[in-house]
């Protein structure tokens, strides 16, 4: 006779509970999609570039997004504009720029097409410290410069974005020691061109006063006085070769006359002083 052997019985199946899906605050689901939504097709953003950039936009709910893209719409500025604005600083969807856009309106004062055109040309106005950048350039502006202007021109609307100790004091001083001019007369060349502030000492402004004193044969002071808008434009792609050929016909010209003209014009000048000359 065979052993009957008890088999314990089976265990009792542990009651399971379902897992619910990990939600990772806007990471998934229906309001994340809805916000790649918003990015690719309101403001034609391709959403991930902008993710990766600046993860807390994951997390971020819709309607601030959408307040701060409305906050720049109430500013003047197009859809289109916003989008350019929010593609080169993705915490401005999560941060609106009200301090910026209040600076940039009361204080500057900037109207909103002069408004529109700035932060367009440069978007980080919006995203600088106002008070540690875009106050103080203002201040340096009004009170170095004097530039009395309101509202402000494009040009000098444009340099609020810069530093002070970095970048705007170091152009002004550097003309200054460079030309041997007095301050007076160098802030009275910055008014009438403020971009100058902008351009690079080393790649702008050090290279064409050189050529303009040495190659050229003309004072410094003298012709920006004169015409400030010198360093604007091209060395190799138009002062260097319009001096070359005025002083190969021997022909003499204003340096605006010389710069401003169109390519056409300027063929016509060197014709005409060729004709003019006696043989």
């Amino acid at each position: 006779m065979l052993a009957t052997t008890r088999l314990p019985p089976p265990p009792a199946a542990a009651a399971t509970t379902p897992t619910p899906p990990a939600r990772g605050g806007g990471g998934g689901g229906v309001e994340f999609r809805r916000k790649l939504h918003f990015l690719s097709s309101e403001l034609h953003l391709d959403p991930f570039p902008l993710l990766a950039l600046h993860p807390p936009l994951r997390a971020a709910p819709l309607p601030q997004l959408r307040a701060s893209l409305a906050l720049l719409l109430s500013h003047g500025l197009s859809a289109g504009d916003a989008a350019r604005v929010f593609s080169a600083f993705p915490s401005l969807l999560t941060s609106p720029p009200g301090e910026h856009l209040r600076f940039l309106s009361a204080d500057a004062p900037l109207p909103p097409p002069l408004l529109r055109a700035a932060v367009v040309r440069s978007p980080r106005l919006l995203a600088a410290s106002v008070p540690g950048t875009l106050r103080p350039a203002l201040r340096f502006l009004r009170r170095r410069v004097a530039l009395r202007r309101r509202p402000l021109p494009l040009a000098a609307a444009l340099l609020l974005a810069f530093s002070v100790d970095r970048t705007l004091l170091p152009k002004l001083l550097f003309l200054r020691d460079a030309t041997g001019m007095p301050d007076p007369a160098v802030c009275a060349i910055l008014r009438r061109a403020p971009a100058i502030l902008s351009y690079g000492i080393q790649t702008n402004l050090t290279p064409k006063l050189r050529f303009l004193a040495d190659r050229m044969g003309r004072d410094p002071a003298v012709e920006l006085a004169e015409f400030p808008h010198y360093f604007a434009f091209s060395l190799e792609g138009r002062i260097r070769p319009r001096h070359e050929a005025l002083k190969e016909r021997s022909v003499q010209m204003s340096l605006k006359d010389m710069l401003t003209i169109s390519d056409d014009e300027f063929r016509e000048r060197l014709v005409d002083a060729a004709l003019s000359t006696p043989r």
